[in-house]
């Protein structure tokens, strides 16, 4: 009967040590911060869960505040844009985008809501790469769905001269969001100032801000996010240093996303050099 009794009493004490270890476990996982993303090698699969061996369910989603799927590797904010949809405020959020020799930017490497973006023709300049990899980066991070591209918005302004249009229609969490893209680059041989710069970011957010009071009631969205693409270290800082510079009406409530690319040339120049090259 002794021993019966440690028998017994030995499997209570395992069981409860085995409970405290599982809730340890789940605490460290929830202490984990908001917005945080770390980085996947370029061309991995997005994270099966906690059994690494283990790829997910078709239709499983991303962990939260992680990328998705991307063409590249991305880190920094993540998750973060999302929640500042209501935000009456202007704010900043940071990511980098790297790309490796090996990758492809071609259409089967792309979402749906990418390759409709692909095949679509540009209402002017060459910026459809930039437009394409913007909706990526959304949908990855902010689960952001494709609703219409630039010329299928519909706008009540028809003023004479070159009207001011938003790239891309998306849905973030239920709400319509509109997004403009810019590019800050310039070719290594000029010289890229501070002023010049500014002039590109006030232009764009000029351009946010009339574009909104245009859009007709069923396109209407709540919010624009302007997207630069930044070519590099230097150009992207710049950008920080002259945002706040750039008077409060101008900046609205606009959401400035801002992707330092590596590797990325094909962003910003044609002929598209590779993957993991940069612009001359």
């Amino acid at each position: 009967m002794l021993v019966r009794r440690l028998t017994l009493a030995a499997i209570f004490a395992l069981a409860a040590a085995c409970s405290v270890s599982t809730e340890l476990d789940v605490g460290a996982a929830d202490s984990e911060a908001v917005g945080r993303v770390d980085p996947t090698p370029p061309g991995a699969p997005s994270d099966g869960g906690d059994d690494p061996g283990k790829p997910s369910p078709p239709d499983a989603d991303p962990e939260p505040n992680a990328p998705g799927d991307i063409l590249g590797a991305l880190s920094g904010s993540c998750g973060v844009v999302k929640t500042q949809i209501a935000s009456t405020s202007p704010t900043l959020e940071q990511n980098t985008l790297v790309f490796v020799a090996g990758e492809t930017y071609e259409r089967t490497n792309l979402s749906p809501g990418g390759q409709r973006l692909f095949d679509t023709p540009n209402a002017g300049g060459s910026s459809t790469e930039s437009e394409v990899m913007s909706f990526e980066i959304l949908r990855a991070c902010e689960g952001a769905k494709l609703l219409k591209t630039e010329t299928e918005i519909a706008y009540g302004d028809d003023t004479p001269g070159a009207p001011t249009i938003t790239d891309i229609l998306v849905e973030i969490g239920g709400a319509k969001v509109g997004v403009s893209v810019a590019r800050a680059y310039r070719p290594q041989n000029l010289a890229f100032p501070d002023a010049d710069v500014k002039a590109l970011i006030q232009k764009k957010l000029e351009g946010v801000n009339r574009s909104s009071e245009r859009v007709k009631p069923e396109d209407k969205w709540v919010k624009q996010i302007l997207h630069v693409f930044a070519a590099n270290k230097a150009q992207a800082d710049a950008v920080v240093r002259v945002l706040p510079t750039i008077d409060a009406a101008t900046r609205a409530d606009t959401i400035v996303l801002l992707t330092q690319t590596t590797g990325g040339g094909f962003v910003y120049c044609n002929p598209d050099p590779p993957l993991g090259s940069e612009c001359p």
